[in-house]
């Protein structure tokens, strides 16, 4: 991938990168910070330029949208430089791919911005798109389909790993274009493409994972419609038969209804019943268990590529959480130590998630800035929303839970927030067991790692013990607290100072 840069750091490295998207509809500027596993957006800005609409008898381009696109890609070029990117990267899709006059548009941007434009092949697209899905996802397994203005791009994901792939001319402009309604747009563009792909059939019983902006908007017009507490699209999951379910409804909607979808955005209603039509051939044709909305694509696939495979490795959520705590905590504090010191404290039958119980650790003082009183709400909330990735939504409550109740009881925050459907009474158990161990282990150490590791949490026969030295104030709120974690856990406690 061409690398333009206002400095000499390579791209993927160093601070903030830059990625200009310029696709068949819109072109789009996303600015990332952080760790290249776990990129963070800071800015995302697109502008609806229209390469691949309307074009010509001779495939080419109007000069209008080629005009626009070249002004808009100078802007972003500007505004990445001006906020001093480490790294610029600026790739093109269909639109340009197939154009007779796209390379003409190549030379005119890179002549104009002073950037280099890859122009993307379908086969390109496709692997980039996975590779979001992947940095995301880790563990996808299933087949991977990204909607765009020019393309659908279809990519199977095996454990992890990238098997078949092709890209499609089944973007929203041909099957708006088309002048089939939704339906004969499914029966006679949509089905036969779709027949020359056997492979397809390989995600039964698996997962789709549904990329682009008019499948975000359909989850977000689902989500309306269900009273969905978490409006989160990333990860939001349905089984198949609520997806085609969900599909359908769109897909039969009347011209003159379509006003009824402006929670999809005016300039997704045209092309909504169109982007419900693909996905319900797709969700037929694969047999997939259930679709799950992956808003990581073919941009952040750019940053993915270039990493190596020791970064790769990563766990995307511990990699987020780790900066998140830097960031936001006292930095005073080491997630893995307060995870290893709590760890006595949990049951056999609560220790079922560690990986969610690290996590918490990494978070459990982002608090630290809130006012008291409302701590544990301000908490609760932020997790619930924070932009995270590799974790499901009903993993993102549990880890609230466990964070918020650190420092308080929140039985009221679950019910007011409507979010008790996604906890079992197993996992509120684990949740309040690791908050309550947390707000010990911080009571015990200020939230000082080496403080934290010069006393120890041991469980046996039934009796929780904690040895810690005699210099350590305030023993009476240490007691109280060790006992309250006993309670929780069914032992009985004492407190050894050495």
């Amino acid at each position: 991938m061409t690398e333009i840069s206002p400095s000499a750091v390579p791209f993927g490295e160093g601070g903030t990168v830059a990625v200009i998207d310029v696709g068949s509809n819109s072109i789009r500027l996303v600015v990332y910070k952080g760790p290249r596993r776990a990129p963070l957006p800071i800015l995302d800005e697109k502008v609806s330029c229209g390469l691949g609409r309307g074009m010509d008898s001779e495939g080419r381009m109007s000069p209008r949208s080629m005009d626009l696109s070249l002004r808009t890609v100078s802007r972003f070029v500007d505004i990445a430089r001006s906020m001093r990117v480490s790294g610029i990267k600026a790739v093109a899709t269909a639109a340009v791919r197939n154009a007779a006059n796209g390379p003409d548009f190549k030379e005119a941007v890179e002549r104009e911005c002073g950037i280099s434009l890859r122009v993307l092949s379908g086969i390109e697209e496709a692997r980039l798109s996975a590779l979001g899905t992947l940095c995301a996802i880790p563990d996808s397994d299933g087949v991977m389909g990204d909607i765009g203005g020019g393309s659908l791009e279809l990519v199977e994901i095996c454990e992890g790993e990238i098997r078949n792939h092709a890209t499609l001319p089944l973007g929203t402009i041909p099957l708006l274009e088309s002048g089939l309604s939704p339906q004969k747009a499914a029966k006679e563009l949509i089905a036969p493409r779709l027949e020359e792909l056997p492979w397809l059939k390989n995600a039964k019983k698996k997962t789709f994972y549904a990329v682009g902006g008019s499948w975000r908007a359909l989850a977000k017009k689902h989500m309306e419609t269900e009273d969905y507490p978490l409006r989160i699209v990333h990860g939001y999951s349905l089984s198949s038969s609520r997806a085609l379910e969900m599909t359908r409804e769109v897909v039969d909607i009347s011209p003159g209804s379509l006003r009824s979808l402006w929670i999809i955005g005016r300039n997704r209603m045209e092309s909504a019943p169109y982007a419900a039509a693909l996905m319900k051939s797709l969700l037929k044709k694969t047999g997939a268990r259930d679709l799950v909305f992956c808003t990581y694509g073919l941009r952040e696939g750019c940053i993915y590529d270039d990493l190596p495979p020791e970064q790769r490795s990563l766990d995307p959520l511990i990699v987020m959480c780790q900066e998140i705590a830097l960031k936001t905590g006292r930095s005073i504090g080491d997630g893995e130590a307060f995870c290893r010191w709590i760890e006595p404290a949990i049951p056999d039958e609560c220790s079922g998630n560690p990986r969610l119980r690290l996590t918490a650790c990494h978070l459990s003082d982002i608090g630290i800035s809130e006012h008291p009183e409302y701590r544990a709400e301000q908490v609760f909330l932020r997790i619930l929303r924070m932009p995270f990735v590799g974790i499901t939504h009903p993993e993102r409550v549990r880890v609230a839970f466990s964070v918020a109740s650190r420092h308080a009881a929140i039985g009221n925050l679950v019910r007011r927030w409507e979010v008790s459907d996604f906890l079992s009474g197993g996992d509120i158990e684990e949740a309040r067991v690791t908050g309550l161990a947390l707000r010990l282990a911080y009571t015990v150490s200020g939230g000082v790692t080496r403080i934290l590791e010069s006393t120890r949490l041991e469980r046996s026969r039934g009796k929780l013990t904690l040895r810690m030295p005699d210099q350590i104030p305030h023993p009476e709120t240490v007691g109280r607290r060790l006992g309250a974690l006993a309670k929780a856990v069914g032992c009985d406690y004492e407190t050894i100072a050495r």
